[in-house]
């Protein structure tokens, strides 16, 4: 019985290390050496259309729109497309009056509503002027020069998306910077994958796609329409590279609470896209197989791990097992709740990062529970912000 116990606890230890911690040094060791960056190509200039899904976004859809018109790429290569899913405030009225001040500005309103996914599925199709389709969020605002950053990788006929970088701006100090940290390592993380061949996803609010690549994703979809979209482009045989210099920023929500509810949609979604991704389970799918099983796959599952990973060092404990068990069952049990009480209660500043990856896991394991009591609808709620 012991052993058993110990080989699947060093199993689902295991696992969660790689991902964390050794898969990230083996990316950048293997980056280095297997590497390409794609061409890149300063004259290209295609024509791009931006889709903006939006929900009641009436506090910010002026200067979405505004920042969007002062992007730096010529007036004649770009439109604007507002996907409204029936918003109930004054977005539409807003951007009705835009339009009528630049014919760049479109407005589609969804005949349901379905949520961001839907909007995307229904109004892509609709764009007929844009080879390219930047994808963005609308409390996402960028900086002028990110069309610039991206477009001319689509010269490489190899490349079939690019995937920008967003930083957090604003929000509760202690909280922004936790998350802030983590975003920082997937950012290192997105330019090694990149380089291998392609980055598993994109950061939802800004990303840009080929449009003849577009496929539509499944209706209900759920908070990942940044794994799945990029996912069929690399189906498709074609590379998505992630742009570091390309920036854009959103305001972080400033509240533990509603970044806690994020977290276990975005939870809830991973595992719907983990359910529609089987054949990146095959190894014959090389470095993108390699890169999605290591740093989402494993990631996703991080909670069920650590939770047998507890569980069989309790067991193991009790059931007289070397010593060497009961030091790690007592670190694993005070370490927790140091962490909680320690930052929940104290504000101890070291403690905020053992506090964020417990409270990112327990609402992945949240998402969990959500999903597999099912997703029937991508309908969303406006996220308030700072």
């Amino acid at each position: 019985m012991i052993p058993v116990l110990s080989i699947i606890f060093w199993i689902a230890i295991g696992l969660v290390l790689w991902s964390y911690v050794f898969y990230p040094v083996a990316l950048n060791f293997l980056a280095g050496f297997f590497g390409r960056k794609p061409s890149f190509s300063e004259t290209f200039i295609p024509s791009v259309a931006i889709l903006v899904p939006a929900y009641n976004e009436e506090s910010v859809i002026a200067r979405k729109i505004e920042n969007l018109l002062a992007l730096d790429w010529p007036a004649d290569k770009l439109s604007i497309w507002i996907g409204s899913d029936q918003s109930g405030d004054r977005t539409e009225e807003i951007v009705r009056e835009l339009a009528a001040k630049d014919p760049r500005i479109h407005l589609w309103r969804s005949p349901d509503r379905g949520g961001k996914t839907q909007v995307i599925n229904r109004l892509l199709p609709q764009i007929e002027n844009g080879e390219l389709i930047l994808f963005t969020d609308a409390n996402t605002m960028h900086n002028k020069n990110c069309i610039r950053k991206m477009a001319g990788y689509f010269f490489d006929d190899s490349v079939g998306a690019i995937a920008g970088n967003i930083k957090h701006d604003h929000g509760l100090e202690n909280i922004e910077e936790a998350e802030n940290n983590y975003r920082s390592f997937e950012v290192w993380q997105k330019i090694n994958e990149s380089l291998l061949h392609s980055c598993i996803s994109a950061f939802g609010g800004f990303y840009m796609l080929r449009k003849s690549l577009f496929k539509p994703i499944p209706e209900n979809a759920y908070s990942n329409d940044d794994v799945l979209i990029p996912m069929n482009v690399i189906r498709s045989g074609k590379r998505v590279f992630f742009e570091p210099s390309a920036v854009s920023h959103e305001d972080f929500t400033g509240d533990l609470a509603t970044e806690f509810r994020r977290r276990i949609r975005i939870g809830a979604g991973n595992f719907q896209s983990f359910s529609w991704l089987p054949d990146f389970l095959n190894p014959l799918k090389g470095w993108p197989m390699f890169c999605y099983f290591s740093h989402k796959v494993i990631r996703w599952f991080s909670p069920i791990l650590l939770l047998i990973s507890f569980v069989n060092l309790a067991i193991l404990s009790a059931l007289g097992a070397p010593e060497f068990y009961m030091v790690l069952f007592t670190i694993a049990s005070a370490g927790s709740l140091i962490s909680i009480i320690g930052w929940r209660v104290l504000k101890i500043g070291p403690l905020r990062a053992p506090y964020y990856f417990l409270a990112m896991n327990v609402a992945l394991l949240m998402g969990l529970v959500r999903f597999t009591n099912g997703i029937k609808s991508a309908a969303w709620g406006r996220t308030q912000r700072s």
